[in-house]
């Protein structure tokens, strides 16, 4: 697998594909990048990954950096449809690469047996006078880091013949395969997700923006990304937290 096939791959969907080597963060430096095509950018190495929140994504060589640049491909209004479709294409591929299941930890965690293997961030920002969705993410391949608050895990803890470039190509390939969905089968996406996700309809702990912690059941997700959280027979809206469970 190379990184022409790759190119080559998004070239025939209309997505520009750029690689650096190193980079201080995908996230950052996609947005330097013009063009009238949506932009895959790919990095080997990231000296300046960003997390949730603004924390620190570690990211050695050889794991997998990517940002996607989408244009016009679905109402700003819905973009938490964009994470859904990213972060069920991301479950997928892992599992057929490393024949696990796969759960998603709200708000953007993805994880093999309560172990972290992959975070997802996305924001909207305004580009001459154009909305753009700006999505990235970060899959652990050859390595992952030593976290206090969690586990993580790896793609070659599974499959030992895997690198990030031949992932890459897999993943693309499934994620503009399925793109019609993201335009036209949000409840297609929905179900997906909703599938895979981590204590739904269970009791949980969500530790709150001011650091408080809350007690509850996750009941549903809402189309918006936020979860219908039920406590005390109450309940609310949740768009920012940390499930603690």
């Amino acid at each position: 697998m190379t990184l022409e096939r790759i190119k080559s791959l998004l070239k025939k969907n209309k997505f520009d594909f750029y690689f650096l080597n190193e980079v201080d963060s995908t996230m950052s430096k996609i947005k330097n990048l013009s063009s009238e095509n949506n932009i895959c950018l790919m990095a080997n190495k990231q000296n300046q990954g960003i997390g949730r929140r603004g924390t620190k994504w570690i990211s050695p060589k050889g794991n997998i950096y990517i940002s996607l640049l989408l244009k016009n491909i679905l109402d700003i209004k819905n973009h938490f449809f964009n994470t859904a479709y990213t972060s069920n294409i991301i479950c997928e591929v892992i599992e057929k690469i490393c024949k696990v299941e796969t759960k998603i930890k709200w708000p953007n965690d993805i994880i093999i047996n309560d172990k972290k293997i992959c975070g997802i961030i996305s924001e909207i920002y305004n580009k001459n006078n154009q909305m753009l969705i700006n999505t990235g993410f970060g899959i652990n391949i050859i390595s992952s880091p030593d976290v206090n608050d969690y586990e993580t895990t790896y793609v070659n803890e599974y499959n030992v013949n895997i690198n990030n470039i031949t992932f890459a190509y897999n993943l693309m390939e499934e994620y503009l395969l399925n793109l019609n969905l993201l335009k036209n089968r949000s409840d297609i996406i929905m179900k997906k997700y909703k599938s895979r996700l981590k204590f739904l309809k269970d009791n949980i702990k969500l530790k709150l923006d001011n650091n408080n912690i809350k007690e509850g059941i996750l009941y549903d997700l809402n189309y918006d990304g936020s979860i219908l959280f039920k406590s005390n027979s109450k309940f609310k809206n949740i768009y920012n937290a940390s499930i603690v469970k």
